[in-house]
């Protein structure tokens, strides 16, 4: 797997906003937050740009952005190779979309991370790994439920200060997304042994 050009730009944007913002507390922040009133006042970027904000967790300034960024490039960087940079970019855009509105309905704005994305591409490569063993064999099921457990264990607070919401709006975007390629694959290709 090489990771391509929109798997390192991501990252690269990831990494320089949450130095540029120093984890999301000075001024800087405010202007890439989600803010439904500034969103309607024609700031639309504030629709994709709270993937980009990186908070301290966990007690430790980089666990955040270096968690998403592994995922990302992991993860981004196998679906770019097989599948192209344009599939990447819609990933990208419609996970970050989806999962920043439901957090700006219950999160109000401050929240952000690529943890939403990653989620999405988990839910994507899992999926697309029943019809494409390269996918498979990166995200098999015990990964899969992993993340699911980690994600609940949020809800119920077991790992509190999580955007939970976003990683579930995340991963049914990923699954939603890969759910027509995995059923075309179904109907269209070859039965595999």
């Amino acid at each position: 797997m090489r990771a391509g050009w929109v798997t390192w730009l991501i990252m690269g944007l990831c990494v320089v906003i949450t130095l540029a913002t120093w984890f999301g507390s000075n001024v800087l922040t405010d202007a890439l937050r989600w803010s439904t009133h500034d969103i309607a006042s024609g700031q639309w970027w504030r629709m994709i740009t709270p993937v980009f904000l990186h908070f301290n967790a966990f007690n430790s300034l980089f666990a955040h952005i270096l968690f998403n960024c592994l995922w990302w490039l992991m993860l981004g960087g196998l679906i770019e190779s097989q599948e192209g940079s344009l599939r990447l970019i819609l990933l990208f855009l419609l996970s970050a979309l989806c999962g920043n509105i439901v957090g700006g309905y219950f999160y109000s704005s401050y929240y952000g991370g690529l943890s939403g994305v990653c989620f999405a591409l988990i839910g994507y490569v899992w999926l697309r790994g029943f019809d494409m063993p390269e996918y498979r064999a990166v995200v098999q099921p015990p990964l899969f439920y992993a993340c699911i457990i980690y994600m609940l264990a949020g809800f119920v607070q077991l790992i509190p200060g999580m955007a939970d919401w976003v990683h579930a709006a995340g991963l049914a975007t990923g699954l939603l997304i890969a759910l027509p390629f995995h059923l075309a694959a179904r109907h269209w290709l070859p039965e595999r042994e």
